[in-house]
């Protein structure tokens, strides 16, 4: 059995930080810099936001508060970025540097984990609440506020990590089976670097072609439940028929499995070519992006 055997075996049902480590093995020996460097930032985590693949976020999440009012009255709410400056959406957003192995407990915990909101960020809300710029019940303010974030959401990230891992045993084992292995092929052979630079530019999601060979990713944000900030998104990398296909896809019901089932066949679909793009956009950017614009409209 291979490393890269093992790679798929535990990429389907295994410990997935145990799975990179066996990978970190074979890029290593394969003297694949790029693909260790993934592998190393997906197991002790990424240095800042800014590094991260579009599957880590940044994600449109809920904002939860406590609200006090006239006489010491309390009560929980939701708050609402709307009348809110726009360099500071980020209050509604979170991105995920944590490692897999920490993302993957979360999912697996008794509930989701919440990222708290600085107290400088509720001064600032309460001030555009005085202002008159977000609706709010007179005379109420933020006492705290938190942003929340489900299992299901936790889970849809670590899924895309172990499909990454998979895609790319796959894709490695089909071309060069002893891949990993002692003595076996490395980046030296032309062929294998060729290899391994799609499979690295497929996990961040590079667009070629659009900006004269530079690498240029694409970010989508779409709040969960809102069909028309959907389509609107994926707009700029299918065609009508393509459009046409996601919207049944989110707009039908059923189990997340069901819904991960049909957003799989759509993904295959665009990656065989037989559905139409948009102008100049390439196969695994479409779907790389669909991925992740399905997966923010479901909240996973």
């Amino acid at each position: 059995m291979t490393l890269l055997d093992d790679v798929i075996e535990q990429a389907s049902d295994g410990d997935a930080a145990a799975m990179l480590r066996k990978l970190m093995i074979v890029a290593r020996r394969m003297g694949a810099e790029p693909l260790n460097a993934w592998v190393k930032a997906e197991l002790n985590g990424y240095d800042d936001a800014d590094s991260i693949p579009d599957y880590r976020g940044p994600f449109v999440v809920t904002v939860k508060a406590h609200i006090t009012g006239p006489f010491g009255a309390q009560a929980p709410s939701t708050l609402t970025r709307f009348g809110m400056p726009e360099e500071f959406g980020s209050l509604f957003e979170v991105s995920f540097l944590e490692p897999v192995a920490a993302l993957e407990s979360f999912a697996t915990s008794d509930a989701g984990i919440v990222f708290p909101w600085d107290p400088t960020a509720i001064g600032l809300y309460n001030g555009w609440i005085r202002d008159g710029r977000i609706p709010f019940i007179q005379g109420w303010g933020v006492f705290s506020a938190e942003r929340s974030v489900s299992q299901a959401t936790l889970r849809g990230v670590v899924d895309v990590v172990r499909t990454k891992a998979l895609e790319l045993a796959l894709d490695l084992q089909a071309e060069f089976p002893d891949a990993g292995e002692k003595d076996g092929p490395t980046v030296d052979n032309p062929a294998v670097e060729a290899t391994v630079t799609n499979i690295v530019n497929n996990i961040y999601g590079p667009v070629t072609g659009l900006t004269q060979g530079h690498i240029v990713k694409q970010k989508v944000t779409v709040e969960a439940g809102d069909l028309d900030g959907a389509i609107e998104n994926a707009r700029q990398f299918l065609g009508a028929d393509g459009l046409a296909q996601l919207s049944a896809v989110l707009e039908t019901g059923g189990s997340d499995d069901d819904k991960r089932g049909r957003l799989k066949r759509l993904v295959d679909a665009v990656k065989s070519g037989s559905v139409a793009l948009a102008t100049g956009v390439t196969t695994d950017v479409a779907a790389n992006a669909l991925t992740e614009i399905t997966m923010q409209f479901f909240g996973w």
